[in-house]
């Protein structure tokens, strides 16, 4: 059962990592902050 746990805590933190580094990038290819949360806000709505 912990490796299976360990497992799962390795899988959130990779996905909270992309996600970030997706939040990153949309934020750098942004013009303003407007954009920046429209774009966040599809992501969300996915």
């Amino acid at each position: 059962m912990s490796e299976e746990m360990n497992a799962c805590e390795l899988l959130k933190e990779i996905a909270e990592e992309n996600q970030t580094r997706k939040i990153l990038e949309i934020l750098n290819n942004c013009k303003d902050l407007e954009e920046a949360k429209e774009k966040i806000k599809a992501l969300l709505n996915k």
